[in-house]
């Protein structure tokens, strides 16, 4: 699954991609949901380096990226806009050796979906 940030290919591809539904923000008159309009997208990367983490990291700039990802219920590739909402990298820690980066964590959100 290969996915694109701003019209650049992601030089690694996420080993998981996970979807988050919008939140219920609340009920109408006749206890019927009130669904908020945004998705958030979870992406683990592996296989990282720290340039590429840093990369990522930039990313988090209050301004909004186009996301070129699987969609939720189609898996077909869609290009979306929103937002890099968190950068956390995974470090391996065994004893006696110095920690290195194994993968990263991305959260994507503001992410307008269509479900038809």
């Amino acid at each position: 699954m290969k996915i694109a940030i701003d019209g650049i290919l992601a030089v690694v591809t996420p080993n998981n991609l996970n979807w988050q539904e919008p939140p219920v923000l609340s009920k109408d008159g006749n206890r019927a949901p009130i669904i908020g309009s945004y998705w958030k997208c979870r992406l683990a990367l592996s296989r990282v380096t720290s340039v590429m983490h840093e990369d990522w990291f930039t990313l988090r700039d209050g301004a909004t990226h186009t996301f070129l990802l699987p969609h939720p219920a189609t898996g077909t590739p869609t290009t979306y806009t929103g937002y890099v909402d968190n950068v956390v990298g995974r470090f391996d820690v065994k004893p006696h050796c110095r920690p290195a980066m194994t993968g990263m964590d991305v959260m994507l959100s503001g992410i307008v979906v269509s479900i038809s």
